[in-house]
């Protein structure tokens, strides 16, 4: 086991992960421009950004990779840097990213890429898909059942339902950003 991959002078396995990223992210975009040719609703401050990237990245005809550099430069060239996490999706900007900042200021090295974990509500990076408001509403669901729960201790009820509200608020915000005053559905 131990002179498995480690033990190959042969590292070429390793070029095999940009073509599989390149390919996730290919099918990532795919699923994206289908959810809003059927109609999704995107909200947040990086709503517009978001459907900019999915439309130019979606238009994408494809080339012929034959070697991993190919698939490297095509992989730069093509990754629109969103990010789907759990209720949320990141359009990555590292300028303006707050999970990468929170990093900087504790002293911490930054990648190019999210840190979920470090997310903050304030980012100007969030948008969030009709997909990710279902995911936000079950969690809302979660939280507002632990909240009334007569056998948790206070502290936790209490906790609970400030997460709840803070995930109507989330629901909420995308709700209004999706209806015009018309009443009529908007972009």
């Amino acid at each position: 086991m131990t002179l498995s991959y480690a033990g190959y002078a042969d590292p070429s396995w390793l070029h095999d992960i940009a073509v599989e990223k390149l390919e996730l992210i290919i099918d990532h975009v795919e699923q994206d421009s289908q959810h809003l040719a059927d109609g999704e609703h995107v909200s947040g401050p990086s709503a517009d950004e978001y459907r900019a990237r999915v439309e130019r990245t979606a238009s994408f005809e494809g080339r012929v990779v034959t070697s991993v550099g190919s698939a490297e430069r095509l992989l730069e060239q093509a990754d629109p840097a969103i990010y789907h996490g759990q209720g949320m999706t990141c359009v990555w900007r590292a300028a303006t990213a707050a999970c990468r900042k929170a990093k900087l200021a504790l002293g911490l090295p930054d990648d190019d890429t999210p840190d979920e974990s470090e997310c903050r509500s304030s980012c100007a990076n969030l948008a969030y898909t009709d997909r990710d408001i279902e995911d936000v509403q079950r969690r809302r669901e979660r939280h507002r059942a632990d909240a009334v729960d007569p056998l948790a201790p206070k502290p936790r009820r209490d906790r609970a339902a400030a997460q709840a509200a803070q995930l109507s608020g989330i629901i909420d915000r995308h709700k209004a950003q999706g209806v015009s005053d018309a009443g009529e559905r908007t972009a």
